[in-house]
């Protein structure tokens, strides 16, 4: 059985001695560490933090000038469009001018020529008309 004697106070003593010992060579110096270690991290997750609020503004205002760049992009494609469109409409216009011009000129030589062969004929129709009788009654005329 148990039995209290003085050997029961004496392992107590040294426990408590043991126990201050500790407490002042190991467990206070892992306290310690522990908080700085704690408090280092707090201070990491802060500059995380910051860090990611400025990654986030960075790429808010990354998307807003991609944004602005893309409609600012559109307006110079409809512009050039539009220019394009103009552009084409002066050359199909000029081009209509021309054929026009040079549809006038043909009529005008086609008319010439068809007048003077008209008036070739007609001088010789009178040619043509003796010697279509002298073939169809078979003598001369």
């Amino acid at each position: 059985m148990i039995s209290i004697d003085y050997s029961i106070i004496v392992v107590a003593v040294f426990f408590l001695i043991l126990m201050v010992i500790l407490n002042s060579m190991l467990y206070k110096p892992i306290r310690e560490m522990l908080k700085k270690r704690e408090s280092k991290m707090a201070s990491l997750r802060e500059e995380v933090e910051k860090y990611e609020r400025n990654a986030q503004e960075l790429l808010k205002d990354f998307e807003q000038k991609l944004a602005d760049a893309r409609v600012a992009g559109q307006k110079a494609v409809e512009s050039l469009k539009a220019e394009a469109r103009e552009e084409e409409s002066s050359i199909t216009q000029a081009s209509s001018k021309e054929a026009e011009a040079k549809k006038q000129e043909l009529m005008a030589t086609l008319s010439t020529e068809i007048e003077a062969a008209r008036k070739e004929l007609l001088s010789k129709v009178e040619a043509f008309a003796m010697e279509i009788s002298q073939k169809l009654l078979g003598r001369a005329i």
